[in-house]
């Protein structure tokens, strides 16, 4: 079986579509991983055939516009008009990004398509050419539930009946927005190419609803179970994790010395999030940890830390294999993006969490429930004071560690590449869409 892979977005998008690519191998399986350009070099050297898509909508995280809609310092107004500024970008870039999934699929003719949501597109133009896809998600945002809350909506609180209610009026407002937008935008992108595709007829979430499109959701039941309200074409498979000799090869000479020479060892890293002042952040991180009485290694790929003179008890690295480092400190701090949590839960380490936007106030809401993070700092009011005390808190309280570890063991006794590699199989064989092939 051909198997095409597509996915959109940063390192955290891309990297459980390669293990799920690896795991595919290992069944036999062909594999073609579409992705942006900028991670063909990280796609190749786990064997995986690959094709590019666009980098451009991922460059906007580099404009100033985007740091300026996660600045926590930022009014409301400025917030918006930098989002409809990046939004108005976005529209423009959206039509290169279909072209490249449609040459893509066009070129492939794989027998089956597993898409992540922000590569929608796959979704039309796949069943255009007949051929079977599956949504696969890393984070729970098309179905509604009344268990919990969308990720894009705030969480009051409400429990029972109430919550349950809001919950799924809410979930279903926000689908239908979002179902009408991605109608319009491929479309528009259609007609353009006037290439016979009818987007007309695209309902997500209808698809979604109706059983008509199977999803896979790639986390774990132990961390999100699956909710009984879901229909019965959306499964929970388990993490994708990808393992590698990084578990058992250190990365670097100078970090295996100052791993094993510190204690009290923390990490903090915000993944791809912006910086708008990065030496500022820096020093309120070294004051945090000074105070804390701790050691770190600190991530330095968010806003350019990288060039710091940092204290003798902080040791930078412009990144490093969250397998390997985590089971080797006591405390994960991050922004709350599904990779890094999934990592940190996996190694059984408490978090602290700052998130800033989109998806990362679910995740810290979720893991404070679970009883594996204190609760989530806002990043307008995080200061090296706040921080040390969280950080004293976790390494003084049992419970967070304990809690951790007990999550970490339900989460390896699941197979979440082989769960989804069932599903993936189940939808090619079942599929009575007929073959078009090229246009």
């Amino acid at each position: 079986m051909h198997v095409m892979l597509m996915t959109y977005g940063t390192r955290g998008d891309v990297q459980p579509f390669v293990a799920l690519g690896h795991g595919l191998i290992q069944k036999g399986h062909r594999v073609t991983l579409a992705a942006p350009e900028r991670f063909a070099g990280f796609i190749t050297d786990h064997d995986l055939e690959f094709t590019p898509l666009t980098d451009a909508m991922i460059a906007l995280m580099d404009d100033p516009q985007f740091a300026r809609a996660s600045d926590p310092k930022a009014s409301t107004f400025q917030k918006l008009r930098s989002l409809l500024s990046i939004g108005k970008k976005a529209r423009g870039l959206q039509n290169t990004l279909f072209d490249d999934i449609f040459r893509a699929i066009d070129q492939a003719k794989p027998d089956v398509i597993v898409f992540h949501p922000k590569a929608f597109g796959a979704l039309p133009i796949g069943r255009h050419f007949g051929i079977p896809v599956v949504m696969a998600q890393l984070i729970p945002s098309f179905l509604p539930t009344g268990d919990y809350p969308h990720v894009g909506v705030p969480d009051l609180g409400l429990r029972g009946a109430s919550g349950r209610w809001y919950n799924r009026v809410t979930g279903k407002l926000v689908y239908r927005v979002l179902n009408a937008t991605l109608r319009r935008q491929v479309c528009r992108w259609a007609a353009r190419r006037q290439n016979g595709i009818n987007a007309k007829s695209l309902d997500i979430m209808k698809s979604c609803q109706s059983g008509t499109l199977r999803i896979i959701h790639a986390f774990s039941n132990a961390v999100i179970s699956r909710p009984k309200d879901w229909p019965t074409n959306a499964t929970v498979s388990g993490y994708w994790f990808l393992d590698g000799a990084a578990q058992t090869n250190p990365p670097d000479p100078a970090l295996q010395n100052f791993v094993e020479s510190q204690k009290n060892l923390i990490y903090i890293g915000f993944g791809s999030m912006p910086g708008n002042d990065p030496t500022a952040m820096a020093e309120m991180i070294a004051e945090a940890v000074s105070q804390a009485g701790v050691s770190a290694i600190v991530a330095t790929g968010w806003g350019g830390m990288d060039n710091i003179n940092w204290p003798a008890n902080i040791l930078a690295v412009r990144e490093v294999p969250h397998d390997w480092l985590f089971p080797k400190v006591d405390i994960v701090i991050h922004h709350g993006g599904a990779g890094t949590c999934a990592a940190a839960l996996r190694a059984g380490r408490p978090s602290i969490i700052i998130p800033f936007f989109g998806d990362q106030p679910f995740w810290a809401k979720r893991l404070h429930r679970l009883g594996v993070a204190p609760r989530p700092i806002k990043p307008a009011k995080l200061d090296a004071a706040m921080l040390a005390r969280q950080i004293k808190t976790v390494l003084e309280t049992p419970s967070y560690r304990n809690n951790a570890e007990r999550l970490a063991s339900k989460i390896a006794n699941e197979d979440g590449i082989t769960n989804a590699i069932a599903e993936i199989t189940r939808a090619a064989e079942q599929s009575d869409l007929p073959k078009t092939g090229s246009l």
